[in-house]
């Protein structure tokens, strides 16, 4: 895969991209839905308001990570080669790479270097994309038993669930500052669940266009519904973002991270 650095392709600053983070991208984070900012939610003491108006929803940004390794032909010259790239990557403004194509950046955190024997390098550079912009939903709904409003999340994003974690607990009961002792249990705060999901596609393009596609959903105004086969059905957003791993060209992993309002 291509990677650019103020568009000079990487292999022209010696770099080569590599897999030291264990994913299968040398880029990673590109599929990273980031978290909310601000306030999301507010107790009335009654009941959880969750804030989804579009105006509401601000994201923070996300940080992308390139690996990449460096060969010199001594010492001296990996020395040569690795401090040219670290200027390049502080200066650097503008990341490409053939999923994302070109996205602003800053150059803001340690770089993290380590030498090998041989004269190799393995440079680790975090970029800080401060604006992140959703997708636009293109992909047309399909019906059946795993959904996430109209959209079936194993037909239209290929995404399985493979474990679900408190997707039929009781959130705790809110809490009110009184004199006396406060017995009401009926009033309850919202909660998390969490679903540990695979997304499976045919390349690593078609899963970077579904996961762009289900990130925007997630994100998208109002709250969502969640419908799973014999459990109830949820009410809930999503504020604390989604990482992912790519463990091939075919398959991504990762938690979802759901808040359910009761």
């Amino acid at each position: 895969m291509i990677y650019k650095i103020d568009n000079v392709n990487i292999g022209t600053l010696s770099a080569t991209p590599s897999n030291a983070s264990g994913e299968k991208i040398a880029l990673s984070g590109l599929f990273d839905l980031p978290k909310r900012k601000g306030t999301t939610e507010y107790d009335w003491g009654t009941s959880i308001e969750a804030f989804t108006d579009a105006d509401d929803i601000i994201l923070d940004g996300r940080t992308l990570t390139l690996n990449v390794a460096i060969k010199g032909s001594s010492v001296s010259d990996l020395h040569t080669k690795v401090d040219a790239f670290k200027a390049d990557c502080i200066h650097c403004t503008k990341l490409y790479s053939e999923l994302s194509g070109e996205l602003n950046v800053i150059q803001k955190d340690d770089i993290s270097v380590t030498e090998y024997a041989g004269n190799i390098a393995l440079v680790k550079v975090s970029f800080w994309q401060e604006v992140y912009v959703p997708a636009a939903i293109s992909i047309i709904p399909s019906s059946g038993n795993y959904m996430l409003d109209t959209y079936n999340l194993i037909k239209d994003f290929g995404i399985y669930i493979s474990s679900l974690s408190e997707v039929n607990g009781a959130a705790k009961r809110i809490d009110i500052d009184t004199t006396l002792p406060y017995k009401t249990t009926s009033y309850r705060s919202a909660y998390d669940l969490t679903l540990k999901c695979k997304m499976s596609g045919q390349t690593l393009q078609e899963l970077y266009s579904k996961m762009s596609q289900f990130n925007a959903l997630c994100i998208k105004s109002g709250l969502r519904a969640l419908k799973l086969p014999n459990n109830t059905d949820k009410k809930l957003y999503f504020k604390d973002g989604i990482s992912v791993k790519v463990e091939s060209d075919k398959n991504l992993s990762f938690d979802l991270k759901c808040r359910v309002i009761t």
